[in-house]
């Protein structure tokens, strides 16, 4: 039905139902994107792991701050690689995961996808050749209760074999591996990505994770870097952003102007979650409206305080939490971090932006002291700790993707920050602060 909604000049003069579902098919702010027909500004990215993955052995650490597009490039990676003949494996981690126990994940999804692999488990067949699998191990299994493998030979035996019965081209993404902190685990798996190429075993693994921990994966055994192709994903580019925004505006029959198109792409700060999901949010109310389809500045701002509304929690509890206790002052401290391009800022221009701004909204401001004071008290944990800082008196956010919904909200106060990128203005044309 969504395909057949492309040949119709307005989708957003359709039934609610099939506007959603067209809605949901070019934005995609609460799951990854799997195709590269909507992922924008990973190009280069994505080429770069497919030529990668052409050598034999080689496998994919994808790493950068959270919420810039990791597991929407990992996934789309993995279902467009040409030569794999099944659907990828996607695992998640969380603190409690260990090496054995993902690959007993691995083990069970495979299991549940294919009757061979199962058949051929259940009645030990020719050539499984997998030691552990005998006995009351094999029972559990029987009960759709899969062991994990005691070593990382037997975990390389286990990929083999499923790489023989299921997918010779398996492909598995490993998603939230920052989530696995204990140095002992990080060294099992980056030795068990060693052996499986050293055994030319053909499955390949796509990693994704913070900074941290390509680091920590890479420093645990001394040759793991000839293993991995690393990706350092940063924040969207402006025309990527502005280009998410477009199409779906066209696909779905919105008019849509230049000026709203830039707020929801400065506002993003380049996180492509953000741009998703006030487009989504705008979108709807484009289509309540029922105005033949047009954006306007009242629908905008309706938008605004609807996306606002929607954010995890994860990000809206440290914000309330910061500004709880002199809600007014530290919230325009927080604008003030959030101005600019730079991810991290020194406090004598942080002040400069806090200046500004109660400048602009006529509300006299805290002297130097006191704002020093203030800021300091956003490392705390009682200010859920927001911000951090190094002896230099360079501040920025703990959670990168927290500045984005800082920004939001400064949108939402009616305050007017700096664009985050310092050509912005001149490479997409606009005319001035005064069109946005």
């Amino acid at each position: 039905m969504v395909d057949e909604l492309w040949n119709l000049r307005a989708v957003v003069t359709q039934p609610e139902e099939d506007f959603g579902k067209a809605l949901a098919h070019v934005l995609s702010p609460s799951q990854p994107l799997q195709s590269e027909e909507f992922l924008r500004g990973r190009e280069e990215q994505l080429d770069g792991i497919r030529k990668a993955l052409y050598a034999p052995g080689r496998h994919v650490f994808i790493h950068g701050f959270r919420g810039v597009g990791k597991s929407s490039l990992a996934q789309t990676a993995a279902f467009s690689l040409p030569s794999a003949h099944s659907d990828p494996i996607i695992l998640g981690c969380d603190n409690s995961n260990s090496f054995t126990r993902i690959i007993r994940d691995l083990f069970e999804e495979v299991m549940s996808r294919s009757p061979l692999v199962e058949k051929t488990i259940k009645e030990g067949g020719a050539g499984l050749n997998l030691g552990w699998l005998t006995g009351s191990a094999k029972v559990s299994t029987q009960e759709g209760k899969a062991p994990e493998p005691s070593s990382i030979n037997e975990a390389v035996r286990l990929v083999s074999f499923l790489c023989e019965k299921y997918s010779e081209q398996l492909v598995v993404v490993i998603d939230e591996f920052d989530q696995i902190r204990d140095k002992v685990e990080q060294e099992n798996f980056a030795n068990f990505i060693k052996q499986l190429s050293d055994k030319r075993v053909p499955a390949r693994f796509i990693f994704c994770g913070i900074g941290e921990t390509v680091d920590a994966i890479m420093s645990a055994h001394g040759s793991a870097d000839r293993y991995f192709h690393t990706v350092s994903l940063d924040r969207l580019g402006w025309d990527a952003r502005i280009e998410i925004v477009w199409v779906a505006a066209q696909r779905l029959g919105i008019e849509i102007d230049h000026t709203t198109a830039y707020r929801i792409a400065k506002i993003s700060d380049g996180f492509p979650h953000y741009v998703h999901l006030i487009a989504e949010k705008l979108f709807w109310r484009v289509f309540e409206a029922q105005n033949g389809g047009r954006v306007t500045g009242e629908l905008f701002e309706a938008a605004m305080g609807d996306a606002s509304d929607a954010m995890e929690m994860k990000l809206k509890a440290p914000y309330d939490l910061a500004t709880r206790k002199y809600s007014n002052d530290n919230q325009y401290i927080l604008f003030a971090v959030a101005d600019g391009h730079e991810l991290q800022r020194r406090s004598t221009d942080i002040f400069g932006s806090y200046v500004r701004i109660t400048n602009a909204l006529g509300i006299e401001a805290l002297d130097r002291a006191k704002f020093n004071t203030r800021m300091n008290s956003l490392k705390q944990p009682s200010a859920g700790a927001i911000l951090s800082a190094n002896r230099t008196g360079w501040y920025e956010f703990t959670e990168k993707v927290i500045r984005g919904y800082v920004r939001l909200r400064a949108e939402q106060a009616r305050v007017q920050l700096e664009v985050d990128h310092p050509t912005a203005k001149r490479k997409l044309g606009w005319k001035g602060e005064q069109d946005a």
